[in-house]
């Protein structure tokens, strides 16, 4: 009878240890990847980055002239090296909060068992 009682209570242990790891892991990536890429295409509509890629020799206001060439391919080259460097520190922070939350418990566990 005891025996039964103990397989019961370890079996019960490793289900909600598992249920733990599965929740925080998978649920906290997929809340951090939506929250990334709400953000992440919100930043980009602001910073207007694709779109100055994909227009990149098309002249600002449609006017198709050499002095609006001139004019128009700077400040694309501007938006797009802003934008490539706003993104990439968005990115870099958002991946170092992620990294945080994955060491978080792991950290936590090693803190517990060495105080």
């Amino acid at each position: 009878m005891a025996n039964s009682i103990v397989i019961y209570f370890l079996k019960r242990l490793a289900f909600y240890c598992l249920s733990f790891v599965d929740t925080y892991f998978r649920g906290g990536f997929n809340f951090f990847n939506t929250l990334y890429w709400q953000l992440f295409f919100s930043l980009e509509r602001r910073l207007s980055f694709i779109v100055s890629i994909r227009y990149f020799f098309v002249p600002l206001w449609q006017e198709y002239s050499v002095a609006s060439y001139m004019l128009s391919i700077p400040i694309r080259i501007f938006k797009i090296i802003i934008g490539a460097i706003s993104l990439g520190i968005f990115s870099l922070i958002f991946w170092c909060f992620y990294l945080v939350w994955i060491i978080a418990p792991f950290y936590l566990l090693i803190k517990i068992i060495v105080p």
